[in-house]
C-alpha cells in the first residue's frame, strides 16, 4: 500500500515539474501584450499631439527638437517587439504599422534619391551655383584664411551667408562685426549686401536690396524685442532680400536665419530659460511672417535658403512649402542632414526653395570642414528663360 502511494506521489511530482515551466512562460507573454499595448497607445498619442501642436505654441518646442528620424525608428522598434506579445499579435502589429506610416512624413526622406524617382540632373551653361552657409559666428575661434579659402573653393556665383556677426560668450549677447572689405579683397568684381547678422555675396550686379524688418509684425505687447539696445539690428532684421541681375533677367534671392527656439546653456527650470523660449517664438513667427508678406508682393523669380532651424516635423516649414518648392527632389541623398557638422547629423535645420519658375538641378549639403556647426547647402539653378 505505501508502495502505491509512494508511486502516485512521484507521478504527482513529475506532473507538476512538467507543468511548472508553462505557468512562467504564458505570464511574460501577457506582460509582454500589455506593455507592448501601453507603448504603442502612449506613441499614437505624442503622434497625434505633435501634429495637432507643432509649430504653433512656445511650450511645445522641446518636443520639436526630437531627431526626425526618431518617429520612423521608434514604431518600427515597436513592430519588431510584436512577436513576443501572445493573443493580440495582428492587433498590435496593425497598430505598429500604422505609426509607421503616421510617423513617416515627419521624418523628411528624400524618395527622389531612390533609383528611378530623380536627384540630380545635368547642370546646364548659364546656371546660377548657390552657396549656402550658417558660419557660426564668423570665423570666432578659426583660422582666417582657412575660412575664405574654404568659401573661395566653394566657386559659388551667390553666396548667402549667415551669422556675419561676433559673440559675447561672458554677456551672452552678439557683437557687430565687419568684414565686407575683407571679402572684396577675397572676391573682387563680387558685390556685397550686408545688414544685422545677414550678408550676400554675388558676382552679379545687386539691383536692389534691403532687410525684412521683422519688428512690424511681432504681437503687440510681445516679448521679441530685443532685450538691449547694443545691437538692434541684429534681432531686427532675420531675411535679406537682394535682387540681382542675371543675363539681362532679375531675380530675388531671400537670406534667411529663423531665431532657434530654446538655448540649451541655460537651465531649463528657471525662469530665463522660459522667458526666452517665449522671446524666440515671437521672433520666429515674426520672420516667417515678414518674409512671407514680402513674397506676396514678389512677382520675380525667388529663391530662398538658409538656416530655418526647423525640421521636416515642424508645421511652420508646411505654410512655405505649400508657396514654394523644396529643392530637395534634386538631392541625391535618401536623408540630408545639416546638423550638427561633426558625428552623425541627425537634423536638417537648413534649407532651400525655389518659385515654381526656377528649375534646380543639383542640390547637396556641403562638409563645413570644422569651421561650422552646420554643414553648408550648395544648389544650383536656372531661371525662367534661360
Amino acid at each position: 500500500m505505501s508502495t502505491s502511494l509512494d508511486e502516485e506521489d512521484r507521478r504527482a511530482g513529475a506532473c507538476r515539474e512538467t507543468s511548472a515551466p508553462h505557468r512562467p512562460g504564458r505570464r511574460p507573454g501577457r506582460r509582454a501584450t500589455r506593455l507592448l499595448t501601453a507603448a504603442l497607445g502612449l506613441w499614437t498619442a505624442f503622434l497625434a499631439a505633435f501634429h495637432a501642436l507643432t509649430g504653433r505654441y512656445w511650450w511645445w518646442r522641446p518636443m520639436e527638437l526630437l531627431p526626425p528620424l526618431a518617429f520612423a525608428v521608434v514604431p518600427l522598434l515597436l513592430l519588431g517587439l510584436v512577436p513576443l506579445a501572445r493573443g493580440a499579435r495582428p492587433r498590435l502589429a496593425a497598430a505598429a504599422l500604422c505609426c509607421v506610416l503616421l510617423g513617416l512624413p515627419l521624418v523628411g526622406l528624400n524618395l527622389h534619391a531612390l533609383p528611378g524617382l530623380g536627384g540630380g540632373s545635368a547642370v546646364p551653361a548659364g546656371a546660377v551655383r548657390v552657396f549656402s552657409w550658417n558660419t557660426e559666428y564668423w570665423s570666432d575661434g578659426d583660422d582666417p584664411k582657412a575660412f575664405y579659402a574654404f568659401l573661395k573653393a566653394q566657386r559659388a556665383d551667390v553666396y548667402l551667408l549667415q551669422e556675419h556677426v561676433s559673440w559675447d560668450l561672458a554677456g551672452h549677447r552678439p557683437v557687430r562685426s565687419d568684414h565686407v572689405d575683407e571679402l572684396r579683397a577675397h572676391f573682387p568684381g563680387f558685390q556685397v549686401a550686408a545688414v544685422g547678422e545677414m550678408l550676400t555675396l554675388s558676382r552679379y550686379p545687386i539691383e536692389d536690396w534691403r532687410g525684412l524688418d521683422s519688428w512690424p509684425h511681432l504681437p503687440a505687447g510681445g516679448a521679441g524685442m530685443p532685450p538691449d539696445d547694443s545691437f538692434p539690428d541684429y534681432y531686427r532684421y532675420k531675411v535679406l532680400r537682394t535682387d540681382l541681375r542675371i543675363d539681362g533677367r532679375v531675380a530675388s534671392f531671400y537670406n534667411v536665419h529663423v531665431p532657434v527656439q530654446l538655448d540649451i546653456s541655460m537651465n531649463p527650470a528657471s525662469a530665463q530659460f522660459t522667458a526666452f523660449m517665449r522671446a524666440q517664438e515671437d521672433r520666429r513667427k515674426a520672420t516667417y511672417r515678414a518674409l512671407a508678406a514680402d513674397l506676396d508682393d514678389n512677382p520675380l523669380p525667388v529663391v530662398v535658403a538658409g538656416d530655418l532651424n526647423a525640421t521636416a516635423a515642424m508645421g511652420e516649414l508646411r505654410v512655405l512649402g505649400s508657396r514654394l518648392r523644396d529643392a530637395l527632389p534634386a538631392c541625391d541623398d535618401l536623408l540630408p542632414a545639416s546638423w550638427p557638422a561633426s558625428g552623425p547629423s541627425l537634423w536638417r535645420l537648413d534649407w532651400a526653395f525655389t518659385s515654381a519658375s526656377v528649375k534646380v538641378h543639383t542640390y547637396r549639403m556641403v562638409d563645413s570642414e570644422g569651421l561650422s556647426d552646420h554643414r553648408a547647402q550648395a544648389l544650383t539653378v536656372t531661371l525662367p528663360g534661360g
